[in-house]
């Protein structure tokens, strides 16, 4: 049971999730930018890809599944913590595997492999997340 300063923390921690997805987006468009400069042999877009194709892609076609995720990661922490008497570790994983599955079936379903990558990079937020949790 998590008592009320630390669920606020638990909130305010829920950032690091965004921060990774943000990572991973920035790494998938700067390999995507490789691959297509490697292909067309065109140096002169390289920089405006990788500069500005992730934010693009995170504020635009990214803001409703990312509004989406974060009302849902919301209220599986309001329940699993009020109600489940384990461990921050044991909770997150839990809700990773609840949600990961969503993102990995999108990544089929849409053939956009972004999906999958988001899906570790949320497994490492909330394995990051609950260490900070317990640590204090």
């Amino acid at each position: 049971m998590i008592n009320y300063p630390n669920y606020l923390r638990l909130i305010k921690l829920n950032w690091l999730h965004l921060a990774g997805f943000y990572v991973v987006i920035e790494l998938f468009m700067i390999t995507y930018a490789i691959l297509d400069v490697l292909q067309t042999n065109q140096w002169q877009p390289f920089i405006t890809k990788i500069l500005l194709n992730a934010p693009f892609l995170m504020l635009t076609y990214g803001l409703i599944p990312i509004v989406i995720f974060c009302v849902v990661i919301l209220l599986l922490d309001a329940i699993f913590f009020a109600t489940m008497n384990r461990s921050a570790l044991y909770i997150v994983l839990v809700e990773w595997c609840i949600i990961a599955p969503i993102f990995i079936y999108w990544s089929f379903e849409y053939k956009y492999w972004l999906w999958i990558a988001l899906a570790a990079s949320f497994l490492v937020t909330q394995v990051w997340r609950s260490r900070k949790l317990m640590s204090g």
